[in-house]
């Protein structure tokens, strides 16, 4: 996996739907929500 330096900054609603996504796909944490997010 790349390594990533960079900060996001999202809002309360934004951050509640990456926890869902990572949530409905069996992902322990919103990191991982969001390399596969951005993977894609």
């Amino acid at each position: 996996m790349e390594k990533r330096s960079m900060p996001v900054c999202f809002t309360k609603e934004q951050h509640k739907m990456i926890e869902e996504f990572a949530k409905r796909n069996g992902m322990v944490n919103t990191s991982q929500a969001l390399e596969k997010i951005l993977s894609e």
